[in-house]
């Protein structure tokens, strides 16, 4: 583990380039029950997925950052063939500021781990699933932040919203790229399995490189799944 516990240590004996994802996810009380054991099967399922793919097992890595009335590292960076399922404690507000700020920060740590280690990697993930409104302290200022790093091509932002509470004009922000997607009812294992898909095609691409710079020059041209599966589209 890391000093910050925000990751395993790089495992910088495989050679192979990385792509690294955090899934943040809501936590507050309103997740309570039938909706988070959904998503904890979800979760199970896509580490199940992945650990199957013998080149997304060693390429994708994965962190969990959960978010109630403050932000927690659930699961610390790791090389996916290391995940297990986890549960996931549910309690408290909808501090969404504080983790966008903590995802961010895990990804540029993990981006410095790989260059000091001369491994090349790909454009890092945030996934988002919420299923109410985010406290406003600190709000904007997260959201300025994850946009300038979106538009510096420094990460692609999904955004989920689950249930019927979703705030959608305020988690639209989040991204200036893509529309927030609604899940179907309580869908988190396809969602799950759409973003193993997904990290698969990424990791299966030579859209790889050892600074951001030259990774940014290669623009997006990597085919992602339908999100039919599990989205109300």
């Amino acid at each position: 583990m890391t000093e910050r516990g925000w990751a395993v240590e790089l495992n910088d004996t495989n050679p192979d380039p990385r792509v690294a994802c955090v899934a943040l996810i809501d936590v507050s009380g309103s997740m309570d029950g039938e909706p988070m054991a959904a998503l904890e099967r979800g979760f199970a399922r896509f580490t199940q997925y992945l650990q199957n793919e013998s080149l997304a097992s060693k390429r994708v890595e994965v962190a969990v950052v959960t978010f109630g009335t403050v932000a927690t590292v659930q699961v610390p960076m790791q090389e996916a063939r290391n995940l297990r399922p986890t549960r996931f404690p549910v309690g408290g507000t909808t501090n969404l500021a504080a983790g966008i700020h903590l995802a961010l920060d895990i990804i540029e740590d993990r981006k410095s781990a790989y260059k000091a280690a001369g491994l090349q990697y790909y454009r890092p993930w945030v996934l988002v699933i919420t299923d109410g409104k985010a406290n406003i302290d600190g709000f904007d200022a997260a959201v300025e932040r994850i946009n300038a790093v979106e538009s510096a091509r420094g990460v692609t932002v999904f955004a989920v919203g689950a249930g019927p509470r979703v705030n959608y004009p305020q988690l639209s922000r989040l991204s200036t790229q893509r529309s927030p997607a609604p899940l179907d009812g309580l869908k988190f294992e396809a969602l799950f399995e759409w973003l193993s898909a997904s990290l698969v095609n990424v990791s299966n691409s030579s859209e790889h490189a050892l600074t951001d710079e030259a990774l940014n020059s290669m623009g997006d041209h990597i085919q992602l799944p339908s999100i039919a599966g599990w989205a109300t589209v």
